[in-house]
């Protein structure tokens, strides 16, 4: 009942608030997004809202692409920005056109609209926030999400029923769902190491240490290696204060103490002997090995958005996903597609570099721990994509995000210094009656 009334409050608020406070719409759009309520409450949530047939998600998006447009498509003046997404939209249009030559299938349709909807949604959320408030509201409306269901996840874990591990998640398997964790993890532990607010800071490092221990129990290899990675990340970027070693020692400590037996002997047989390996790992090694064949015979648009394991059966004979959504992406939609793919994070990771090291000006000191999350997740989550295939996870393009949102931020903070400046001049000539 307590989901049912949370999603029917969500909803309700982002259709009234939307067409006149566009950004609490697009907060509520992610909330869903991220959370999937059908999945976390399938027992007693109705499948759509009012059962319209229309989705949550779906019934919110209209009045907040009315209210986008009523608040003049917010400022869209994204500096640094541009290019990362720019190599999203060029990877999307891609994948589109991949289609169109390979043949459409109704799974395909449903993969580039859900291509196209996330994209609107990350430039409707890079629009609307330009002050360190409303990004920080928009961070924490993904750590409150990823934090909620782990408490979920923990819960049936602890009453004897591994949920993810047996059943997944809102249509994700354990190993996807787990990257997805490590993703939300790294946010949590971040907003935490940002936040003045004891309480908020206390909530924050809770949620990180429940995805965390989701991780563990989902038995994921890659998600377990995705978490180190974060771990040593972390390290490299933070700032080497007393009280940022501390919490980091903590971290570490409460993190291998969730690394018992179980997960630890699983983890492991990924580096066993070629002939020691298990089923998974020896499947993913075969299916690698056949998209690298598949990508010199078809390197332009691939074999078709979703096709590739129909494709394997009848080429390989075998029934197998790519199980890495590096290759997958170039199987399904050829070498390009992946060559945008990858320079989108890429190059949304390495422009946060020059705030961490501080070679930039920022407005608020929080920018720095926020450049540091978007680093940390980005290569952290680029590593384990290697071993799952991931269909547009949501949480890692909205944090991604947020990188976009800070050089925003820098950007226009650098135009309004500019301006000043240039006020600042005019003033000067016209007080003393000549050009400086």
């Amino acid at each position: 009942m307590k989901g049912y009334i949370f999603v029917y409050m969500m909803t309700v608020l982002g259709i009234f608030a939307s067409p006149f406070m566009p950004f609490i719409g697009i907060c509520v759009y992610v909330l869903f997004g991220v959370m999937s309520p059908n999945a976390l409450w399938y027992y007693s949530l109705d499948e759509t809202f009012l059962n319209t047939g229309i989705g949550f998600s779906e019934v919110v998006a209209y009045p907040l692409i009315i209210g986008w447009a009523l608040n003049h498509f917010g400022n869209l003046n994204i500096g640094k920005a541009m290019l990362p997404f720019s190599f999203l939209c060029m990877y999307t249009f891609w994948v589109f056109l991949s289609s169109m030559a390979t043949g459409w299938t109704p799974m395909g349709q449903v993969q580039n609209l859900m291509n196209v909807r996330l994209l609107l949604a990350m430039l409707i959320a890079l629009s609307l926030c330009d002050t360190t408030k409303r990004l920080r509201m928009f961070i924490w409306v993904i750590v409150f999400a990823n934090g909620f269901v782990a408490f979920e996840l923990n819960m049936s874990y602890l009453q004897g029923f591994n949920r993810l591990q047996q059943t997944g998640y809102a249509g994700m398997d354990n190993n996807f769902f787990a990257v997805s964790m490590v993703v939300g993890s790294v946010l949590a532990f971040f907003t935490g190491l940002a936040e003045k607010n004891v309480c908020m800071k206390g909530l924050a490092f809770l949620a990180a240490l429940l995805q965390a221990h989701v991780i563990m129990f989902s038995m994921s290899r890659g998600g377990m290696l995705g978490l180190g990675l974060a771990f040593i990340f972390t390290f490299l970027v933070l700032p080497k204060s007393m009280t940022n070693l501390t919490i980091f020692v903590l971290a570490v400590v409460l993190g291998l103490s969730m690394f018992g037996e179980t997960p630890r002997k699983r983890f492991f047989t990924a580096f066993a002997n070629m002939e020691d390996l298990d089923g998974s790992a020896q499947t993913r090694l075969k299916s690698w090995t056949n998209c690298a064949i598949v990508m010199r015979e078809k390197p332009v648009f691939g074999v078709g958005v979703t096709k590739w394991a129909s494709y394997t059966q009848s080429r390989f004979g075998l029934f197998l996903e790519a199980h890495s959504t590096w290759f997958q992406a170039a199987v399904d939609s050829g070498i390009p597609a992946l060559l945008f793919l990858l320079m989108f994070f890429f190059v949304s990771a390495i422009r946060m570099l020059p705030i961490i090291f501080h070679r930039i000006k920022v407005p608020d000191p929080e920018l720095c721990h926020y450049a540091r999350m978007v680093f940390v997740a980005v290569i952290a989550y680029g590593i384990s994509a290697q071993f799952v295939s991931l269909y547009a996870m949501e949480s890692v393009f909205y944090t991604i995000t947020v990188g976009l949102i800070i050089l925003k931020i820098i950007h226009l903070q650098n135009v309004e210094e500019r301006e000043q400046e240039r006020l600042r001049m005019l003033e000067m000539q016209e007080r003393y009656g000549y050009s400086m």
